[in-house]
């Protein structure tokens, strides 16, 4: 038997124990003390039980007798009318000069336990309880719901029985003597005001969608992948998924109850899914503002080609330097020369594209700032995209020195299994012995010679436009990083740890008190305050799997084999 009571009430004066109970899982829970008084009406009390709670059957009813005799003069509760409101189970709370109180079942609780049943009683902070609905940790199993749970979850469902007043004298604790109770709805208020308007607008967004033909690239699964394939196409794809998610809590919720803990959850996810929206669209207007006014866009347009054709002039220098004798190195002659050739061709047609695109550049430039009224993780997703392509010849250059470097690594690999006299099987995957007559054995001997001698120079121009292109990588990588936190900041879960954060719970915490002979068992239940980086981890709107993690010694692996690196192809894996 496990009863639950409020440390508020240890010092109360006698009166009649008010909550719920349950005699199948032996639990009562108090919620308050009644304290008799002269005129007491048997209707404001019977009003007072018929509080009905926010979901579930947890029906309020008067649990039995607390009996302070510590206080002075020592008061009896009255067998009056309140007495024949009692349940057919119900319990006796003595408090005497110890902190811990007698507690003795009476009524029908003998019927359904037995004298060896362990009696716990449980003291916790009401306050902190019931103002703890979004919790980051749940320190309780919900697939099998333990008695605390269900105590705590019967006492968030009467908070209307904490709010009213009921006009008796009770004795709990209620949001008047913490002033910063009240900080919640104060946040909840306007965003759920903002959430309409959002979800009035999308509506509108989504029905002209569904009637373009923008239903027609959703439902078709090749152009929704060509559609998301660019970072603009998938960070757009991914705020209208937290936008429909919004739509759907606003159409499901009406009318519709489920469990305590899911609701508070998904209601915290859907706030930090609106103030997550909002703030990435006012920072992309600011953004985009702030390029208008200063007229940024027309110089960012003006000031692109020359500084392309002075990284074109780099380029061209350095691949000179390359098709001489670099740091003393000796090159094979000829490939150098069909290398150097070929990467300077492929820079003329970079600038001949750039030369192309100039008159377009200012209109570019000013439709990326545009964009940021889509938000700044657009504007930034769009920049990434066009980084890309501005920089496509260094990709170009990076993809044919790697395949021509891993061609000839694989060569060799197969050439040095050769000499050892074995092969690779295609069929089971392995390496098997193999006989090689003399004539495989030459030619096999003039073919890794040659791969050989050539490797220097390949590996030269690999490692120069790896670098390159490791350098394209980090700069989009810290642009795909700021997309990601923006996307992914729970801002209002943030909002609400600074203001009251005792509305967050990190989970409970036990400590057992000091036993005194011929008492029950008695535990404190303490709420632990959750902390800021546990807020930022549990309440990210980041998606499980949605970044992927390359490990260095990945990274590594694929720079040496020549494999290509992640977003441009290569394996993923």
């Amino acid at each position: 038997m496990k009863v639950f009571i409020p440390r508020c009430c240890l010092t109360a004066g006698s009166g009649w124990l008010v909550g719920w109970q349950d005699e199948d899982l032996k639990i009562v829970c108090i919620f308050s003390v009644l304290h008799p008084k002269s005129g007491l009406k048997i209707s404001d009390v019977q009003t007072l039980l018929q509080c009905k709670p926010e979901r579930g059957a947890f029906k309020l009813g008067i649990l039995g007798k607390w009996v302070n005799t510590t206080e002075n003069p020592v008061q009896e509760v009255p067998s009056n009318s309140v007495s024949n409101l009692l349940q057919d189970c119900w319990v006796e709370l003595i408090k005497d000069d110890t902190d811990i109180p007698h507690v003795d079942p009476q009524g029908n609780w003998n019927s359904h336990m037995s004298q060896n049943d362990p009696r716990i009683l449980i003291v916790y902070d009401q306050a902190h309880i019931l103002k703890s609905d979004f919790q980051v940790v749940n320190s309780i199993n919900t697939a099998n719901q333990s008695d605390f749970d269900v105590a705590f979850a019967a006492l968030r469902c009467h908070r209307r029985f904490f709010e009213e007043q009921w006009g008796l004298q009770l004795t709990h604790s209620t949001s008047i003597n913490n002033k910063r109770a009240s900080v919640t709805s104060r946040i909840l208020a306007p965003i759920w005001t903002l959430l309409c308007l959002i979800q009035l607008t999308a509506r509108t967004i989504i029905r002209i969608c569904r009637s373009s033909c923008f239903s027609r690239i959703y439902q078709n699964e090749v152009l929704c992948s060509l559609v998301q394939y660019p970072t603009v196409g998938s960070q757009g794809a991914l705020r209208l998924g937290h936008l429909s998610t919004v739509i759907r809590h606003g159409e499901t919720t009406v009318g519709k109850e489920g469990p305590n803990h899911n609701r508070q959850h998904y209601r915290g996810r859907v706030c930090n899914l609106t103030l997550s929206l909002v703030l990435d669209v006012l920072l992309g207007v600011a953004v985009f503002l702030f390029l208008s006014k200063g007229n940024y866009t027309k110089t960012l347009a003006t000031n692109l080609i020359p500084f392309a054709d002075y990284v074109a002039s780099e380029l061209q220098a350095l691949l000179h330097w390359l098709m001489g004798a670099p740091a003393g190195l000796k090159l094979n002659r000829p490939l150098d020369e069909f290398l150097g050739r070929f990467f300077l061709y492929h820079i003329q047609l970079w600038i001949g594209y750039l030369y192309i695109l100039r008159p377009y550049l200012e209109l570019i430039t000013w439709c990326i700032g545009l964009s940021g009224c889509q938000g700044l993780s657009v504007l930034l997703a769009l920049a990434s995209d066009t980084l890309s392509m501005l920089t496509f010849h260094i990709y170009c250059f990076y993809v044919y020195a790697a395949r021509l470097y891993r061609l000839q690594l694989y060569g060799l690999g197969s050439l040095w299994r050769l000499f050892t006299g074995k092969k690779w099987n295609p069929l089971r995957q392995r390496v098997d012995s193999c006989q090689y007559n003399v004539d495989q054995l030459f030619l096999g001997t003039l073919l890794f010679t040659i791969l050989l001698f050539l490797l220097p120079t390949t590996a030269l121009y690999y490692v120069v436009f790896t670098a390159f292109r490791m350098a394209v990588l980090i700069l989009q990588g810290v642009l795909t990083k700021v997309i990601t936190t923006i996307s992914s900041f729970p801002l209002f879960s943030v909002l609400l740890q600074l203001c009251n954060g005792e509305s967050m719970a990190g989970g409970i915490t036990f400590q057992v008190l000091p036993q005194v002979e011929g008492r029950p068992l008695c535990l404190s239940v303490q709420v632990v305050p959750v902390t800021m980086a546990t807020v930022l981890e549990r309440h990210s709107l980041q998606q499980t799997g949605q970044e992927e993690l390359t490990s260095w010694s990945m990274l590594g692996r694929k720079l040496l084999t020549g494999d290509l690196i992640y977003p441009w192809g290569g394996n993923k894996s």
